[in-house]
């Protein structure tokens, strides 16, 4: 092995590593929906703000709520973006639905909840990057080099 296969050996490793890191989140998301959709409770959080973020150019609604004790016992307060008809629902009644894990308060999923697409859209960009960047590599791999004589 030369030298420079080495190093496009160790460039290909770094590639990988750094695929791997960037998707991780990625992969932990889609663990924690499946335990959530397996294992979640449904329960009724109380509502204590709500707020509207943006209201004349880009509406954001926003509810903040605490889970029951018994499936969080230090009562924190979560914030979660929601669909206009969830948040004017919660507004009225004070509560809303949550599906929670029993045993990791934190994996919760909300009743009307909005998501981004924002991560997703970074993490295919990183990906694609990476993936380019891998077959740039190949290729220059595959290339015969000229050698001169010594």
């Amino acid at each position: 092995m030369t030298d420079g296969e080495g190093r496009r050996g160790g460039v290909l490793l770094a590639l990988v590593v750094v695929a791997l890191i960037v998707n991780l989140p990625l992969a932990h998301l889609t663990w924690q929906r499946w335990e959530l959709s397996r294992d979640g409770v449904e329960v009724s959080a109380e509502v204590t703000a709500t707020n509207v973020l943006r209201a004349r150019t880009d509406p954001h609604y926003v509810v903040r709520f605490r889970l029951p004790e018994k499936v969080d016992p230090r009562r924190r307060t979560w914030p979660a973006e929601v669909d206009h008809a969830t948040w004017r629902a919660a507004e009225d009644t004070g509560e809303i639905g949550v599906r929670v894990l029993p045993d990791k308060p934190a994996v919760q999923r909300v009743e009307g909840a909005r998501s981004s697409a924002v991560g997703y859209v970074v993490i295919g960009v990183v990906d694609l990057i990476v993936l380019l960047l891998g077959l740039l590599l190949w290729r220059q791999r595959r290339t015969p080099r000229a050698t001169l004589p010594a």
